[in-house]
């Protein structure tokens, strides 16, 4: 029996059994209050039920009795204490268990976004001569680049080469970008440059494979810099956007919207109105006002399968 089922049948048993409380013991029906703390003996009792039932406190007042009454009482209270202990105990182990496992998930998780993340600085001779911002960069540079350097080992590129390149090609960049800015311009662009090649993994290869020059990367435009996949989403939000606008989105998108709803064939033709002769909901309407403005407009029906009119 489920726990909704055993505590409807607690609360049944504990509104017969309150009336027997307060009596006497002379007064007190002991046949019946036995019966019924049987019942509740052979109830599949819980935590949850005790808890929402309140059972205990009304079965405890019964121990008071001398008759065979009290002693049935305090066996079901000792019982039902016990199985308490029980569930409490079970419920503090799952608790310690899912604590565990969460615990257990976060470090992994950490693990492997440390393992994907964790690019070392490099020191190469080709920017040792470069004053300490410049050599930053071309650090930053090369760390942001390197995380997909595992993805091109496995594309079949030797991973010495790869190793080269990241080198050399930090540094054309960070040349490339010193020569036509400087300042706060400077830092903003190498940050920029930084971002997009460590998010977008296609740019990143074709820069290092010298697909695009170091100049190209330089001049192109943040909409040119972003992945694909983040275009298509920035496409499809600002898509949504303009939709949310257009007063005739409801009428430009009707199709649409009775594919989704799963309105096809007759059900396109039906309407709110059905026809009181042959039953049929074929029906159009038209509304018109015809009683003074502060009435509600009349609306007129037309049966497209009978013919029938009528007004309502």
């Amino acid at each position: 029996m489920s726990n909704k089922a055993t505590l409807a049948t607690v609360n049944g048993i504990k509104e017969s059994l309150s009336k027997q409380v307060d009596k006497a013991d002379d007064d007190l029906d002991v046949e019946a209050t036995k019966d019924m703390l049987q019942q509740l003996d052979g109830c599949n009792m819980t935590l949850v039920v005790l808890t929402k039932s309140l059972i205990g406190t009304v079965v405890s007042k019964l121990k008071k009795h001398d008759s065979e009454v009290g002693s049935l009482a305090k066996s079901l209270i000792k019982k039902w204490k016990k199985c308490a202990k029980e569930d409490e105990a079970k419920k503090e182990a799952k608790q310690v268990v899912a604590v565990e496992r969460r615990s257990s998930s976060n470090s992994n998780t950490n693990n492997n976004n440390a393992s994907r993340s964790d690019v070392p600085l490099v020191d190469a001779e080709e920017w040792e001569s470069l004053p300490p911002s410049r050599k930053s960069v071309c650090q930053k540079l090369h760390k942001c680049m390197g995380v997909h350097k595992a993805a091109m080992v496995k594309s079949g590129i030797n991973a010495e080469a790869v190793d080269h390149l990241l080198i050399s090609r930090s540094v054309e960049i960070e040349g490339a970008v010193h020569n036509k800015l400087s300042g706060s311009a400077y830092a903003d662009k190498a940050r920029s440059l930084c971002f997009n090649l460590k998010k977008n993994a296609r740019l990143a290869e074709e820069v290092m494979l010298g697909q695009v020059t170091a100049d190209e990367l330089t001049r192109m435009t943040s909409e040119q810099l972003i992945s694909n996949e983040t275009r298509v989403a920035r496409e499809q939000d600002a898509k949504k956007l303009i939709d949310s606008k257009r007063l005739d989105w409801d009428t430009a998108n009707e199709d649409k919207i009775n594919k989704m709803c799963g309105i096809h064939g007759d059900l396109l033709k039906a309407s709110l109105f059905t026809c009181g002769r042959c039953k049929s909901e074929k029906t159009t309407s038209t509304q018109k006002q015809t009683r003074s403005a502060d009435e509600p407009m009349t609306v007129f029906v037309f049966c497209l399968n009978c013919g029938k009119r009528w007004k309502c």
